[in-house]
């Protein structure tokens, strides 16, 4: 999975010797959550937790205002489900994604300070994971994730919406929020996890 990341790290890198288009570091943190549903019809509570993620992003000019933003990062996600009925009392999911956002962006000149909004679909491969599990019994048990059919699914996509203000030619810096559009269990049995994150990060343009 480290080969396939630095293969599409090399990939959108190369992209950036074409005319007109433009490569940026882009790092920030993120608030994770999300909507879990049981199979029974429970609405488990779940606890956010922070996180983080780093990449790269490469703007390029469509027409007028309108720009093309792909951006391809690294982000490590987590947070924990408070299970009721259950014996298990609560799910912690830490995990490790290759993400890659394709937004679109609205800006009034590029090379000038100013306030923008990006908007567009992110698409997510989850590398590995584990989940700490803690049972009503009081033991603690860790594990790793299990992806495949009936278990957890490594691909997940969002619908991304960001705001932000770019500070002369080179900074930008960004807020948003990334919404889940599927269930990250591929299970039929299992409990529905749609994601959900509420974004900041930094971006500098290095030319």
């Amino acid at each position: 999975m480290r080969k396939y990341f630095l293969f599409c790290l090399f990939l959108l890198a190369g992209s950036a010797t074409e005319a007109q288009v433009r490569i940026g570091l882009k790092a920030g943190m993120h608030s994770t959550t999300a909507k879990v549903v049981t199979p029974g019809g429970g609405k488990p509570e779940v606890d956010n937790s922070v996180g983080f993620h780093a990449g790269l992003a490469l703007k390029m000019k469509i027409e007028g205002q309108l720009y093309f933003v792909p951006q391809m990062q690294y982000a490590y996600k987590t947070f924990a489900i408070h299970y009721n009925n259950t014996d298990t009392s609560t799910i912690t999911m830490q995990a490790h994604y290759l993400e890659i956002p394709l937004l679109f962006e609205w800006k009034k000149e590029n090379y000038k300070s100013g306030f923008f909004i990006q908007f567009g679909p992110s698409f997510s491969i989850a590398m590995s994971g584990k989940q700490k599990i803690e049972e009503k019994s009081g033991i603690t048990i860790s594990k790793p994730i299990k992806y495949g059919f009936n278990a957890y699914g490594r691909a997940e996509a969002n619908l991304v919406g960001n705001i932000g203000y770019q500070f002369g030619k080179r900074l930008q810096i960004t807020v948003g929020y990334a919404h889940g559009l599927g269930t990250i269990v591929d299970d039929d049995f299992g409990p529905v996890i749609k994601p959900r994150m509420f974004t900041g990060g930094l971006v500098y343009w290095l030319h």
